[in-house]
C-alpha cells in the first residue's frame, strides 16, 4: 500500500490512469473545448474547478490564467501551468479541442495521472422541481390550462415554420415540450407523478399494434390499431 496516497472521488476514480503514487493532494490541471463555444465555455470550466476543490483537488484552470492575446500565446501560458500539475481532468467534449489533444500529449509525456470526467446524468425529477418553481414564481399558480394550451398552438405554428424554412426546429419542440410539463405540473401533478406517467404511457404505446409507418400519410398522424380495444 502505498503512503500518503490520496483517495481520488468515486465518480472518477475508475476512469484514472495510474502511473504512480498520488501527491497527499492533487494539483490538477483542467482541460476541455473552448473555441467556438459561446464565452469560451467559462461557465462550464467554472462549474468543474468548482466541484474539483469541493472533491480536495487543486485545480489550475485555464479559465483563470491571464489571456495572452492569440491562441498560440494563451497555449504557452496554459501549458507552463500544465507542466505544474500533477494530473489532468478532461472535461466532456475534450475530443474536439484541438489544445486539449496537445495537453493530454503532454499529461502523458511527462507521467501525469489522467482523469476522465463524467457529465452528471440528467435527473427529471429534480430538473422538473426546478422548472416548477421558476414557473409558478414567474407565471404564477394555479391552473393555467387554456393559456398554456394557446401557447402550445403559437409553438407549433413556429415548428412548422421553421421546418418549411429548412431550418432546426429544435428550439421550438423544447418549447413544446417545457409547456406540456408546465400544463401538467398545473394540472395537479407532482414531478414525480409526471415521470412515473411518462415511463408508463412509454410501456403501453410498445405494447400496441401499430400500421406500418410506410404506407401511412405522412402529414397526418400515425395512430395505433384499436380493432382489438373493449370501449369502457
Amino acid at each position: 500500500m502505498i503512503e500518503n496516497q490520496t483517495q481520488l472521488p468515486a465518480d472518477v476514480q475508475h476512469n484514472v490512469e495510474t502511473f504512480g503514487p498520488v501527491p497527499s493532494r492533487i494539483r490538477v490541471y483542467l482541460s476541455g473545448p473552448m473555441t467556438g463555444i459561446e464565452d469560451n465555455n467559462f461557465p462550464a470550466f467554472r462549474r468543474w474547478a468548482a466541484k474539483l476543490r469541493a472533491d480536495g483537488f487543486d485545480v489550475v484552470s485555464p479559465a483563470e490564467i491571464q489571456e495572452a492575446g492569440t491562441w498560440e500565446l494563451c497555449l504557452r501560458a496554459d501549458l507552463r501551468e500544465l507542466c505544474t500539475c500533477d494530473a489532468i481532468a478532461l472535461m466532456p467534449g475534450w475530443e474536439g479541442s484541438k489544445g486539449a489533444h496537445l495537453e493530454l500529449h503532454v499529461a502523458h509525456r511527462l507521467g501525469m495521472k489522467v482523469m476522465h470526467l463524467a457529465a452528471p446524468a440528467f435527473d427529471l425529477v429534480q430538473h422538473l422541481h426546478r422548472q416548477v418553481a421558476f414557473s409558478a414564481r414567474t407565471f404564477g399558480p394555479g391552473d393555467r390550462t387554456a393559456g398554456v394550451c394557446d401557447h402550445i398552438r403559437k409553438e407549433l405554428g413556429e415548428v412548422e415554420a421553421d421546418a418549411a424554412a429548412g431550418v432546426s426546429t429544435l428550439a421550438e419542440w423544447v418549447d413544446v415540450i417545457i409547456l406540456a410539463f408546465d400544463g401538467a405540473w398545473r394540472g395537479g401533478a407532482t414531478p414525480e407523478q409526471i415521470v412515473a406517467a411518462i415511463v408508463a404511457k412509454q410501456t403501453k404505446n410498445e405494447g400496441r399494434r401499430w400500421p406500418d409507418w410506410r404506407t401511412a400519410d405522412h402529414s397526418k398522424a400515425i395512430e395505433h390499431d384499436r380493432s382489438g380495444e373493449v370501449s369502457a
